[in-house]
């Protein structure tokens, strides 16, 4: 059983999360029960502030509820981690990671080169795809 500190250190984490998260999404708040941790977020995150590290045990617990019908992901604030939110672990499946990326954008580059011809950097020089930007100028800006 938790101490009494370690309880409402897991609220205060859950507090902190749904603040952040509200930056973007204007309603997400805390859910109390045996629901969501964070609502009104298109997705389904469990929150942690622990000390000990299950990684797999927390994103069972979040995948089970989720049921497939949300992306879910796990937070967590480890000890000594301090309030910045930016700053929390976070993970999910791989297989959710993928498909999140695939559509942010992040597509098959070997299916996009088959599809596009190559060409020089007006700029620069380098060999690139026509219609993509040059990864080397943009890697000159780092």
């Amino acid at each position: 059983m938790p101490s009494q500190s370690r309880k409402y250190r897991g609220y205060r984490t859950e507090r902190l999360v749904a603040s952040y998260l509200s930056l973007w999404w204007r309603n997400a708040s805390v859910g109390r029960g045996m629901g969501k941790d964070i609502h009104n977020v298109p997705f389904d995150i469990e929150v942690k502030a622990r000390a000990d590290f299950k990684p797999q045990e927390w994103l069972r617990q979040v995948v089970n509820r989720s049921q497939g019908k949300e992306l879910s992901a796990v937070v967590v604030r480890m000890n000594n981690m301090g309030e910045d939110v930016s700053q929390y672990l976070a993970f999910m499946r791989f297989d959710d990671l993928v498909q999140l990326l695939l559509r942010a954008g992040y597509g098959d580059i070997q299916k996009d080169s088959v599809e596009l011809e190559p060409e020089r950097c007006t700029i620069c020089g380098s060999w690139k795809l026509k219609e993509v930007p040059c990864r080397t100028c943009s890697n000159a800006d780092l």
